[in-house]
């Protein structure tokens, strides 16, 4: 399952983020090579708005806010994602 963790984050800059979306990878490896699936698929910066858009997956909910947690991302709210794929026509 696809999960996003919104995240407020004023003045947070393109270098930071990457920062913490290396961290995120890394502990959504360490969780992996205890037996707890969770990937971190990458993020969405809104400077203008002070906005991050952090995207995992994993079965459970508790491992992406952990993950998240871990890595020094401040997630104020966790949300059920659901991926639509461009459709070629």
């Amino acid at each position: 399952m696809l999960y996003t963790a919104k995240c407020y984050w004023p003045g947070v800059t393109q270098s930071e983020l990457q920062h913490a979306a290396a961290a995120a990878g890394h502990e959504a490896a360490r969780f992996c090579g205890e037996g707890k699936p969770i990937r971190y698929l990458g993020s969405l910066l809104f400077p203008a708005d002070d906005l991050v858009l952090c995207i995992f997956d994993s079965p459970e909910r508790e491992l992406v806010s952990d993950t998240a947690a871990r890595a020094h991302i401040p997630c104020e709210r966790l949300m059920e994602t659901v991926w639509l794929a461009c459709l070629d026509t």
